[in-house]
């Protein structure tokens, strides 16, 4: 006698990108835009205080400012559901928070915080020190 399959038909499985997916893009397009002077990564784990939740921040580090790193942002979300999901900023401060229902609304809210005077000042900042000490290291600071 062969054994009867229970299981319910789970249809074509929706294509989406996860919120770590998506930190991982903003990550490599981060590298690329500043010429890699900037490295950036994404780093999962379980919520440190929620249960069933995950924790993704990502980090981002000047290798030619003695490693200098620091959190832009931090994305939690439940185990199993991706949204709703909370976007804080690690990057101020006091961090703040926002929440996203759906993909859309993580994408702006992500917008969001890159777009912050202290998200482009920390950058724009290592930037600057990061071409300096490699002009002062190769002997073509001018």
């Amino acid at each position: 006698m062969s054994t009867q399959s229970l299981w319910p038909s789970f249809g074509e499985t929706p294509s989406q990108m996860t919120p770590k997916i998506l930190l991982q893009q903003q990550a490599k397009l981060l590298e690329t835009i500043t010429n890699s002077y900037i490295s950036a990564e994404v780093i999962t784990s379980k919520h440190p205080t929620l249960l069933n939740k995950v924790s993704h921040i990502l980090k981002i580090t000047a290798p030619k400012v003695e490693n200098y790193s620091t959190i832009i942002v931090e994305v939690d979300h439940d185990l199993i559901k991706l949204y709703p999901l909370t976007v804080v900023s690690r990057i101020k401060a006091m961090p703040v928070t926002y929440n996203a229902t759906n993909e859309s609304e993580f994408l702006v809210m992500l917008n969001k915080v890159f777009e912050e005077r202290e998200t482009i000042d920390t950058i724009q900042s290592l930037l600057i020190q990061s071409k300096s000490n490699e002009s002062y290291q190769n002997g073509t600071l001018k």
